[in-house]
């Protein structure tokens, strides 16, 4: 809670804290299981809107340590204190879960839903086994297909392990795991009920099986994705940080200490399904083009991988206390806590806590815009800002947000058709890749400038603060000043990965050549 960013972040958060204010439909798959729980955590009064739904994300990733505690208590098998401990320290004190804690994002909640079902696969037996599983794995799925996909094998084996299945059991999972998926109705019902906020416009089973299996982003699989093995490099370097590596470490000696004992059928369960799911984790995040150390999505996804490995690695901590092992024993429990406390000072770095920066860098980008202008934003960051700030906080109404990375799809060309038409600006391809060659002739338009744009720097396109202008006068010193303020300030965000990403962007185009 200390961490959480007080506003609007970068990346999705503002896209998806506005989807959830506007009860629309999310980026795909939808996401319809978080957007609830955030709509109606917007209704506690504490701080803004989106400060409100950065909270969720901590309340889930805190939760989270119910189910790591009833898991690790299972496989050592009676009621200890030092194996939940550290496991509980390893999974959720690290950078991975606390940069998830810290902003509105889907990972806290399915992390939480996936690790229930695996509590519920381990410590449960029989039908409300099964129950407690779909129930939990259809709401997982509800809020991330993919990552509830890639935890099913896993969380099947541990549930065939700890106790029987049966024919009788199949009925009690499609009932409860189909109403609890059930969620997804929220797709064409507000997509029918406003477009315009719906990606994708899912009103149609094709549109709906097209947003629900993420089509518009099958170019995150493959395309500009470095291969394997560099993704490979990426994830294990993440994974340092999630937790996964020193839990995996003490599951292997707790595996040496306890090799020659009679595993109980929770543990035979754990033993079984955590190779797999960190596995099936992997596998939904390795092929992926957007795996670089600071994409704050990796974390994400590895943070669920991480959490099923910690109770073993509890596991193994409580094996060493009760070894016969006194030589080695102090130095061993030493480093147990030193691998704790290492993870709680990397995870001081993911807070959030002074971070103005994506509503300071919108707020100053569209200072001395006149009214009606219109904005071409370029990225991701600027972008879904743009779209919190506007939607929610109805921040300058009077300016259209045109936002490449949203061209070409058709929620946005519903939301745009009216001020396009007025603004005569085509809706074009040619608008996303050469826009400035389509905004020529359009008064009072503002680009965020990348690479098909350098080019016409200083001869077509003239510097205005945080933008670059199609007309008009030259850049006053004062909006000269407010840009190298803000782009300095962003620099010095030591923990912001995104926002010196932004002011490096600005720094390469002042350097282009004039």
């Amino acid at each position: 809670m200390l961490g959480v960013a007080p506003s609007v972040d970068w990346l999705d958060t503002g896209s998806l804290a506005s989807s959830a204010w506007m009860l629309g439909v999310a980026h795909p798959p939808g996401e319809p299981g978080w957007l609830a729980p955030a709509r109606l955590a917007m209704l506690v009064p504490v701080g803004d809107l989106a400060f409100r739904v950065n909270v969720l994300s901590a309340l889930c990733v805190a939760a989270c340590a119910w189910p790591l505690v009833w898991l690790t208590r299972a496989a050592v098998g009676r009621d200890v204190a030092l194996g939940p401990a550290f496991a509980v320290g390893v999974g959720l004190l690290g950078f991975g879960a606390r940069m998830q804690a810290h902003r509105a994002e889907v990972y806290g909640l399915v992390a939480l839903l996936l690790l229930l079902a695996l509590a519920a696969s381990v410590c449960l037996a029989g039908r409300r086994a099964t129950a407690a599983l779909a129930l939990l794995l259809g709401m997982a799925a509800a809020v991330h297909p993919l990552l509830a996909a890639a935890a099913t094998p896993a969380l099947l084996i541990a549930r065939g392990i700890r106790s029987a299945w049966g024919m009788r059991d199949l009925p009690i999972a499609a009932a409860f795991g189909l109403t609890s998926f059930a969620a997804y109705g929220w797709l064409p019902v507000r997509a029918m009920a406003n477009p315009a906020r719906a990606w994708g416009v899912p009103d149609s089973p094709g549109r709906f099986v097209d947003v629900l299996l993420g089509r518009a982003f099958a170019g995150n699989f493959g395309g500009e994705a470095g291969s394997l093995l560099d993704n490979l490099g990426v994830v294990l370097g993440r994974h340092a940080l999630s937790g996964t590596l020193t839990a995996a470490g003490f599951a292997a000696v707790g595996w040496f200490v306890l090799r020659a004992t009679e595993p109980s059928d929770a543990r035979r369960a754990l033993l079984w399904a955590a190779p797999l799911w960190v596995l099936g984790n992997a596998m939904t995040i390795l092929p992926q083009n957007k795996v670089f150390g600071s994409n704050p999505d990796v974390l994400g996804y590895l943070l669920v991988g991480a959490l099923a490995v910690a109770p073993l690695g509890g596991l193994g901590v409580q094996a060493l206390r009760d070894a016969p092992l006194a030589r080695f024993k102090p130095a061993l429990l030493g480093l147990a806590a030193l691998a704790v406390g290492m993870q709680l000072f990397a995870g001081f770095s993911a807070h959030r806590t002074t971070s103005h920066a994506a509503r300071q860098f919108a707020t100053a980008q569209s200072h001395a815009l006149p009214p009606g202008a219109t904005l071409f934003t370029s990225g991701n960051n600027t972008a879904f800002v743009w779209t919190y700030l506007q939607s929610v906080e109805r921040r300058r109404p009077d300016m259209t947000s045109l936002h490449r990375v949203l061209l070409g799809h058709e929620h946005e060309r519903l939301r745009l058709q009216a001020a396009l038409r007025s603004a005569g600006i085509p809706w074009t391809p040619v608008l996303r890749a050469q826009p400035a060659k389509v905004l020529v002739t359009v008064p009072d338009v503002f680009i965020e400038v990348r690479d098909p744009e350098r080019a016409m720097l200083h001869q077509r396109l003239r510097p205005h603060g945080l933008v670059w202008a199609m007309h008009g006068p030259r850049e006053s010193p004062e909006l000269a000043a407010l840009r190298e303020r803000t782009v300095a300030a962003m620099e010095a965000s030591h923990r912001d990965d995104e926002a010196r990403a932004v002011a490096a962007l600005f720094r390469a185009n002042q350097g282009a050549p004039r």
